[in-house]
């Protein structure tokens, strides 16, 4: 989930979300420790994502640390159905910020 939450990030940055509000269909807000996302392309039942970034300050402030301090939490609704499966909200957060994601990376790729 970690890389998920870098590729939305890479997203939002790279298309300016922070002075857009839609692209594409695409809504994408941040705040401290989460990104909303909210797809509704015409037509289609409408998607929302959102993952967050919790920090174990215990674990971060105990010393010895040999692990990850960051646990990731993702929710995925399409219409009324809420997704439960880890591997099935993936999926289908991809889906949605695919295009999106090669669009920025080959920005990136042309600014080089």
């Amino acid at each position: 989930m970690k890389k998920l939450w870098e590729d939305i990030q890479l997203i939002y940055e790279g298309l300016n979300f922070s002075k857009k509000m839609i692209v594409d269909d695409l809504m994408i807000i941040s705040k401290d420790n989460y990104y909303l996302i909210h797809y509704e392309p015409d037509g289609l039942t409408p998607v929302q994502i959102r993952i967050e970034k919790d920090y174990n300050l215990v674990r971060m402030w105990g010393g010895d640390v040999p692990y990850d301090v960051t646990n990731y939490k993702l929710f995925v609704e399409v219409g009324d159905q809420i997704y439960t499966s880890e591997d099935s909200m993936i999926e289908l957060a991809y889906k949605v910020i695919k295009p999106h994601l090669r669009e920025v990376k080959l920005n990136q790729l042309v600014k080089i």
